[in-house]
């Protein structure tokens, strides 16, 4: 039985990437051991896995259905270890989170600490500021804008992220230091919206559509072209701070009155958390970047 449990948490894992190369490099273990416990899955149940060329893994439609029941399985071992294993002293294992640009990069400076703590564990993050879909990108835990209107997800309040609105000292020089709010309809914004949506900015309580001859999808490219003097930029205020702080950056308009956003973490509802996603995130809740 233990050898089953072990070649198909291969065959998720495979399901997961899918590469025979990249699923032996993560288990320690050689290509021809990963076919092996994938050719001992095919062989218990009797029914084909994957389609298999020299360049490609394609699931079939039976490995999509063994998928549903290899995760419940082994997510009800990962419990049972939990309370009465070794795990339970110390999570091993990897976790996948889907993070944002800002906060990725604020956690990937302090893992770490973490992994120091627990060399079993292994941390995988999808980082986009893209919304990514839990349950089909296979996310242990994901970051989330509030409010979240998914009952299928378990959400976890992590605090308030501050903005402040910045721009390079040339750029000012350059323009002109606007003065009250309505003077930014006079300056290039530099704007954060996905595709054809228009880019708006809430201030002082009264939204505004923002333009300029810049804008991105992408938080870390508005920032850099913040700091290239393109614009003013509305960013998180721990992306800022280093660059306010050694004049490569400017404030804008600091009185005013910016709502911070909220952010959650969330996860699938339809299981108990494994002890190494939970390290995990009260890892994110401990290290959530303080009010800037």
């Amino acid at each position: 039985m233990s050898d089953l449990l072990v070649a198909l948490r291969t065959f998720v894992r495979l399901h997961e990437l899918p590469s025979f190369s990249r699923v032996a490099q993560e288990m320690h273990a050689s290509h021809t051991t990963v076919a092996r416990r994938l050719d001992q899955v095919e062989a218990h149940f009797g029914v084909p896995l994957f389609h298999r060329t020299t360049r490609r893994l394609v699931p079939t439609a039976e490995a999509d259905r063994l998928l549903v029941h290899a995760r419940m399985m082994l997510d009800a071992l990962d419990s049972a270890e939990a309370d009465f294993g070794p795990a339970r002293d110390q999570p091993r294992g990897l976790v996948r989170v889907g993070l944002t640009t800002a906060l990725g990069l604020h956690y990937v400076e302090r893992l770490g600490e973490l992994t120091a703590r627990h060399p079993g564990l292994q941390i995988e993050c999808a980082m986009t500021d893209w919304q990514r879909d839990v349950v089909e990108e296979r996310l242990d835990l994901a970051l989330r804008v509030g409010p979240i209107g998914d009952e299928s997800l378990v959400v976890h309040h992590l605090g308030a992220l501050a903005r402040r609105l910045v721009a390079h000292p040339d750029y000012l020089a350059r323009h002109g230091v606007p003065a009250r709010v309505d003077d930014l309809a006079d300056h290039q914004c530099i704007a954060y919206a996905y595709g054809d949506r228009r880019a708006r900015w809430t201030i002082d309580g009264r939204e505004r559509v923002v333009t300029g001859v810049f804008r991105s999808d992408n938080s870390e490219a508005v920032h850099r072209a913040a700091r290239s003097g393109l614009g003013i930029a509305l960013l998180p205020a721990i992306r800022v701070a280093g660059d306010m702080a050694a004049g490569r950056l400017a404030p804008v308009l600091p009185d005013s009155a910016i709502a911070p956003l909220d952010i959650f973490a969330v996860h699938p509802s339809h299981r108990r958390l494994p002890p190494r996603v939970r390290l995990v995130l009260d890892f994110m809740k401990a290290h959530f970047p303080a009010e800037g």
